[in-house]
């Protein structure tokens, strides 16, 4: 998998396209919970295979310190192969590499022991975001 920030048009079209076939279509999400303000002022990562856009994420630079990770999708033909493992590498990498120590997600309650393997803590209840449950899931990098 070729793993890079989208910067360009095209690559951020393409981040859009795989987070719809994901999110909106797979897991039903709404267009307006899916789609947010925060667009212009994220981190989008992209990758592909074969050129062929099949994970993302989205990282965002909080201005309380923290840094959220978030949107991580990998289409369902190349699930099982250790895409978003990669994927998340390459997040906590590149946000690391800006000064990042501390980071927040909200993760889908059955993603909590994936996530745990990076390092990641729950914190809190479960609650409904966007249709499906989620906890609060922080790390903290000295």
């Amino acid at each position: 998998m070729d793993l890079r920030i989208a910067t360009s048009d095209e690559d951020v079209l393409k981040v859009m396209v795989v987070r719809g076939i994901v999110f909106i279509e797979e897991q039903k999400v709404d267009w307006e919970g899916e789609i947010d303000e925060f667009e212009q002022d994220s981190v989008h990562i992209l990758g592909e295979v074969g050129g062929q856009p099949m994970a993302t994420g989205r990282l965002r630079f909080l201005d309380d310190g923290r840094t959220k990770v978030e949107r991580i999708a990998v289409r369902p033909a190349w699930r099982g192969q250790g895409f978003a493992r990669d994927m998340v590498r390459f997040m906590l990498d590149h946000a690391a590499e800006r000064g990042a120590r501390h980071y927040v997600m909200h993760a889908q309650v059955h993603l909590q022991k994936f996530y745990e393997d990076f390092g990641f803590q729950r914190e809190g209840d479960i609650f409904v975001e966007c249709g499906i449950d989620h906890i609060t899931m922080v790390r903290e990098d000295s």
